[in-house]
């Protein structure tokens, strides 16, 4: 394979030194309504900004409502708005969470429309960090495959980096890792937020860590 996501992206923050990297990750619970995107309540949405250090937001539904997944979606909106991403990068977020909110948009008349999301949606370059890793370990160790988010946390590759590997707190035998995720939404709402946040914020900092030499040499 020809792999060039890596160059282009370093190409890209070479020239735009101060570019905004913003990572989005949501969380959700999927009813048994039998096809992909149907079904689906967004229950929280976490956002991390690279700056230094890095910033995070998050917003939680109070309920399973339809109103209460809009607050979040609105306060999305405007956090949006305020960041102004140049680059939104997640881990199959082109993939799940990009389609599904725009599921959601759909479903809005025009004057209850999200513009801000639409704009940056539209504009940003979306980057899935899914294939970013991918290449970067290939470059390591010269394999090429698409790995869950889980194992690639626990990469010995990125093992010197300071993440939060929040995904652990969702690990267990006993019970599968929806019912686990709706179990602290619940009931934890602190350690809920920590691992939702998790994601987000580990994307940072490997994406960091992977173009730190871009950004580096454009500011000498």
């Amino acid at each position: 394979m020809n792999f060039r996501i890596k160059e282009r992206i370093s190409n890209y923050l070479s020239s735009n030194p101060d570019a905004r990297v913003c990572a989005l990750d949501l969380e959700t619970l999927v009813a048994d309504s039998g096809g992909f995107l149907k079904g689906e309540r967004i229950i929280s949405i976490s956002m991390a900004l690279d700056d230094e250090p890095i910033t995070t937001s998050f917003f939680s539904a109070g309920d399973d409502s339809a109103a209460e997944e809009m607050r979040i979606l609105r306060e999305f909106d405007l956090r949006l708005a305020e960041i102004a991403p140049d680059i939104i990068i997640g881990y199959n977020h082109t993939g799940y969470d990009i389609p599904l909110i725009k599921s959601k948009l759909r479903e809005l008349s025009y004057s209850d429309r999200l513009r801000n999301v639409e704009y940056f949606f539209g504009v940003s370059w979306t980057v899935d960090m899914k294939y970013v890793i991918a290449e970067d370990l290939y470059d390591f160790e010269g394999n090429y495959r698409i790995r869950k988010l889980d194992d690639v946390l626990r990469h010995e590759r990125y093992g010197h980096l300071k993440l939060t590997r929040a995904k652990e707190l969702v690990t267990s035998g006993d019970i599968d890792k929806g019912s686990m995720i709706k179990q602290l939404w619940k009931e934890d709402p602190e350690k809920f937020e920590r691992y939702s946040v998790g994601d987000s914020y580990d994307l940072i900092v490997i994406f960091s860590h992977i173009f730190s030499q871009s950004r580096e040499s454009s500011q000498t």
